[in-house]
């Protein structure tokens, strides 16, 4: 008896803080306008979250507007990452909605990274009952062995994207450099 209390007791408290450790943004609204990040230098990196739920991350009941978000990242070895209203570790976007007017994602160097990821759900993930639009959305990356990767409203990892609405107008993404690799994804499940 005294074990079964003690295995109970430990199996709640994990229930606990798994539940604890899971990102959600429920009935809010994420706005930005006009927003810019930066880095420069060897090796440098540039992150930009904007409406972002991790590690068994849910954007429910959500709006995320953005109007005007710049990721920049320059140097030897960079890399520069812009998640909008993007949820990662068997992530989900239910009934919610993701409007982005112009987001610019740019790395240039020697064997450069530019990803960029709007309305985007990681890891097992789910985009459900959801509208993404997105406008003049921008991903580049230059230099030698470069790589550029542009994922709009959709879902990976045995991803499902069900009952949504996706429209991106203007998407741009590039990769300039020898031995360069560019991959856009709009509205795919995989």
């Amino acid at each position: 008896m005294q074990t079964f209390r003690k295995t109970a007791l430990f199996v709640a408290l994990g229930v606990v803080v798994a539940g604890a450790m899971a990102g959600e943004i429920r009935d809010s609204t994420v706005s930005a306008s006009g927003v810019l990040n930066s880095s420069v230098g060897l090796a440098s990196s540039a992150l930009q979250n904007i409406g972002v739920a991790e590690g068994n991350g849910r954007i429910r009941n959500s709006a995320v507007i953005v109007n005007g978000a710049s990721n920049t990242s320059i140097g030897l070895a960079s890399s520069a990452r812009q998640n909008i209203g993007h949820v990662s570790g068997n992530g989900q976007i239910n009934r919610s909605t993701v409007l982005v007017n112009g987001a610019s994602n740019t790395s240039v160097g020697l064997a450069s990274t530019a990803r960029q990821d709007i309305g985007f759900a990681r890891d097992n993930g789910r985009v459900q009952d959801s509208f993404v639009s997105v406008a003049g959305a921008v991903n580049t990356a230059a230099g030698l062995a470069s790589t550029a990767r542009q994922e709009i409203g959709g879902a990976s990892g045995n991803g499902e994207l069900r009952n949504s609405f996706v429209l991106a107008n203007g998407a741009f993404n590039s990769a300039g450099g020898l031995a360069s690799t560019a991959t856009q994804r709009i509205g795919v499940a995989r």
